[in-house]
């Protein structure tokens, strides 16, 4: 692993990644029962401390291939997830997400736009085409029809009736990262604007997603955080987004813009109450925390603009509220 990752020009990184990403293929289809084999188990335990290893000696290579990496990683692997969206530049040093008053904008490193190596329009084309649709939606050419067909499309084709499956979740994690990439590069080409703007048409796509997949029959509750309840569309969207809130840069910084958007102008508790579970999630594993979601939390929890200590399901269950409160003040 060190001579493909020390290579000259990196000439090994691609090498590795094809390496790297059938590990993961391969254990994903052993952790779907609730309980773990020993074997399972211990396989488990080594991928996991080989994503330690990289974080701690090759965090680049996390960054950069994080998105293929954590997209064949299964979603209730949270703390996996975790430790390659935790990878950041070792040359750049992390703000403190806990101080107080801290603005995205005046943070310098924001504002860069950050190094990928990951594929992720080859499968909108191979899976109907969605590109085809969705092109025209972000030049600000599309229509209602083209927001269909783009909702359809992250249907799974060989839908059973388990909830979580009824998605091509890989297909949903390349729609929501191609429509923010779209986007921030557009906001870089105009001069003097800002990187998120509301009335932008990546924001008006994925909010009619979120306001037109499914929501019901989730026992969203945050007193039932189990892996085992079952995850409705606007749940799977929503941890797509939360996939891009790493350490600062342009692409977390409009995806962190874009939740706390939603929070406020999406008129649904059942709404706010998933986006709210989806967040905490990230945060009842043990460390590392993504910076970017630590982020976004912390000001969705402080900010009075979202009145989110008022809303009905924080007060569901006190366990629940004393882990809001940790993640505010800690």
């Amino acid at each position: 692993m060190p001579k493909l990752l020390l290579s000259e020009n990196r000439e090994g990184w691609a090498a590795f990644h094809k390496l790297i990403i059938p590990l993961f293929k391969f254990l994903a289809a052993f952790l779907k029962p609730a309980h773990l084999s020993g074997a399972v188990r211990d396989l488990y335990r080594g991928a996991m401390r080989l994503l330690v290893v990289l974080l701690h000696d090759f965090p680049e290579f996390l960054s950069e291939y994080y998105f293929t990496i954590c997209d064949v990683i299964p979603p209730r692997c949270i703390q996996l997830r975790n430790v390659v969206l935790s990878a950041y530049p070792a040359s750049m040093v992390l703000p403190d997400p806990h101080l107080r008053n801290i603005k995205f904008d005046s943070l310098p490193d924001m504002g860069p736009i950050p190094p990928l190596l990951s594929d992720f329009t080859s499968i909108l084309k191979v899976n109907g085409d969605v590109r085809a649709f969705l092109d025209p939606l972000l030049l600000g050419r599309g229509n209602m029809s083209s927001l269909s067909a783009v909702r359809e499309r992250l249907r799974a084709s060989d839908s059973t009736d388990t909830r979580s499956e009824q998605y091509n979740l890989s297909v949903m994690n390349a729609l929501v990262m191609y429509v923010g990439v779209s986007s921030v590069a557009q906001a870089k080409s105009r001069s003097g604007s800002s990187i998120f703007v509301p009335t932008d048409p990546g924001v008006v796509v994925l909010h009619y997603l979120v306001n037109n997949l499914d929501a019901e029959g989730m026992l969203v509750h945050l007193s039932l955080l189990s892996h085992l309840t079952p995850r409705p569309g606007q749940y799977h969207l929503l941890s797509a987004i939360i996939m891009h809130l790493r350490y600062p840069n342009a692409h977390t910084h409009w995806f962190s813009s874009l939740l706390l958007h939603l929070f406020g102008e999406v008129d649904d508790e059942k709404f706010r109450e998933i986006l709210t579970r989806a967040l905490l999630e990230r945060f009842i594993v043990h460390r590392p925390h993504p910076w970017g979601a630590m982020v976004t939390f912390i000001e969705l929890l402080r900010n009075p603009k979202y009145d989110f200590w008022n809303r009905e399901f924080v007060r569901v269950a006190p366990e629940i509220q004393m882990l809001l409160e940790g993640v505010s003040v800690d």
